[in-house]
């Protein structure tokens, strides 16, 4: 199945806005993520700062009431899961608060909390043994020491080494699967709880601890994702919408141009193609309604030989009024053009064009077959680069060829295939960008050295392969040098005895005529050749460009 160039512009657009919809959805949700994260890791610490000064003065003074306030307001906190503080006398925690919403879990909570906590106890206080396990501390002396006294291994009471030079880290943050849940992460924060008036060697009072949960910032991203998601079904659809109506506006035009080469080709002369507006493509329908009028008249008078020829001459006309006829003259350059079909109408076409930045866009194409069909082929290919020219402003060769490659392809009745040569040149910086599709090489003539060179550029021709890529080359010119673009019908002019011109005469030429300007080089070149053939018949359409750098 073939798909037309509309159906392939819109997809394009529509893939094109999908995926910046859906990279704004990632770079949404990892940027919330992090600011969630953050906020939660700071506010926890804060929260724990404040617990743990309150706890030192609270365990001293036994106010409990103080500690429970305290948690109170810690049960606030995004994601709190549990928040206790823990003392060396004790196995449960001195006082605990389990988040709101998790009170069915209490119990499971406080044991993962208990868990946690064991191991960062042994760490500040400095012993093999967590208090808030079976070796839970014996005693406590009063009196000499301050320090609590446990239980090790082996049965011997020591003493707990409570000064804080004993742990390099006061806080320290322990991530893992909550409760056992692989998709909910709990972090337990933890802080060691010194008396607050002695300065030196201060005896260790409790640890404690706040934990949250990531819960409820998985949940916020993912209704930040809902949202997020209908708005940008919204605008998808909108822009399909738009997407649809700007590849009609585009492709439109080139379609009805199209189409109506394809009825006159097939024979329907009475295709006359509706307005399409007062601009290049609307001069275009007006020039092929005007040719198929006269081919329709041509037709109808085909037993008046000399009428039909005076038709044709006007078709002919109406064809070669599509290339630019003037001599143009820049102080950087000198252009012009030269065509003769030969069958009255042709295939081949020229045209170079003024762009809005100073460069100009040079082209010559060769459509297979002659006559009639092989010229509206042309208009196809004409239409296709104004319509390029005048709605984008970066202009490729590369990207020209491939869009009328498309074209071509793209439209089943079109059954002809055409070879282009297509090149912008840059006056200030004396440079040519050219793309080559299966044409003849670019033909350079160098002043400075008085030689000719050819630049051979590959490519496929047109219509033959949809997705086909070409290249684009660069090289650079010098004052003097000349570019010459021209079809086989100059190379392959034969005289009677069907000897062909060739290449050589054509350097020869060149090189022979470098001091004029295009226009006389054009001319002499014209008369050259039909000396050359001596009245032989043209079995080709002829065409050239020649361009000079001053």
């Amino acid at each position: 199945m073939r798909f037309g160039l509309q159906f392939k512009l819109t997809l394009l657009i529509v893939a094109l806005i999908a995926a910046v919809i859906a990279a704004l959805g990632f770079y949404i949700a990892r940027e919330k993520k992090t600011v969630l994260t953050e906020t939660a890791d700071a506010t926890a610490r804060k929260e724990l700062a404040s617990l743990s000064f309150i706890a030192s003065r609270a365990i001293l003074d036994r106010d409990d009431l103080a500690l429970s306030d305290s948690l109170h307001n810690a049960q606030g906190l995004p994601g709190f899961a549990i928040g206790a503080v823990y003392t060396p006398q004790r196995r449960a925690a001195l006082i605990s608060r389990v988040g709101k919403n998790l009170t069915d879990k209490q119990k499971d909570i406080e044991r993962d909390a208990r868990e946690t906590v064991r191991a960062e106890w042994v760490k500040v206080a400095g012993v093999g043994a967590a208090p808030v396990a079976s070796q839970a501390p014996i005693t406590t002396s009063a009196g000499a020491s301050d320090k609590p006294i446990v239980e090790n291994k082996t049965g011997q009471r020591v003493a707990v080494n409570s000064s804080v030079a004993t742990t390099p880290e006061i806080v320290k943050t322990i991530t893992k699967p909550f409760l056992g849940d692989k998709d909910v992460n709990v972090q337990y924060f933890h802080k060691a709880v010194f008396h607050p008036f002695v300065k030196v060697n201060p005896p260790l009072l409790a640890i404690a601890q706040v934990a949250v949960t990531d819960d409820y910032i998985k949940k916020s991203i993912r209704e930040s994702l809902i949202e997020l998601t209908i708005v940008g079904l919204g605008f998808f659809i909108c822009a399909l919408g738009a997407a649809f109506l700007l590849s009609r506006f585009i492709v439109r035009p080139v379609k009805i141009l199209s189409h109506g080469a394809g009825e006159v080709g097939k024979g329907n002369l009475d295709t006359t193609l509706p307005p399409l507006g007062s601009d290049e493509l609307g001069q275009l329908a007006k020039q092929f309604n005007a040719m198929t009028a006269s081919l329709k008249r041509a037709s109808a008078e085909a037993k008046e030989q000399a009428v039909f020829n005076d038709q044709l001459k006007q078709a002919q006309e109406i064809q070669e009024g599509m290339n630019p006829q003037r001599f143009l003259k820049k102080p950087e350059y000198q252009i012009k053009g030269f065509t003769r079909a030969a069958k009255g109408v042709g295939g081949d076409y020229y045209d170079f064009q003024i762009m809005a930045d100073g460069r100009i866009a040079v082209l010559i194409s060769d459509v297979s077959g002659k006559s009639i069909s092989a010229s509206l082929v042309m208009v196809v290919i004409k239409t296709v680069v104004s319509t390029y020219l005048k709605l984008f402003n970066t202009i490729r060769g590369d990207t020209i060829i491939r869009t009328i490659n498309r074209v071509m392809c793209g439209e089943a009745h079109i059954d002809k295939f055409a070879t282009i040569i297509f090149y912008i040149f840059d006056p200030k910086a004396r440079t040519i960008e050219f793309s080559n599709g299966g044409h003849g090489p670019l033909f350079v003539y160098r002043a400075g050295r008085k030689v000719c060179t050819s630049t051979k550029l590959e490519g496929l021709p047109m219509g033959i392969e949809e997705e086909n890529v070409y290249r684009l080359a660069k090289l650079s010119l010098e004052p003097g040098d000349i570019v010459m673009l021209y079809t086989d019908g100059i190379t392959e002019c034969w005289n009677q005895t069907k000897e062909e011109f060739g290449l050589k005469r054509v350097r020869e030429k060149i090189a022979e005529y470098a001091t004029l300007n295009p226009k006389e080089i054009i001319e002499k070149f014209v008369v050259d050749l039909d000396e050359f053939a001596a009245g032989a018949e043209q079995h080709d359409d002829m065409t050239m460009v020649v361009m000079k750098v001053l």
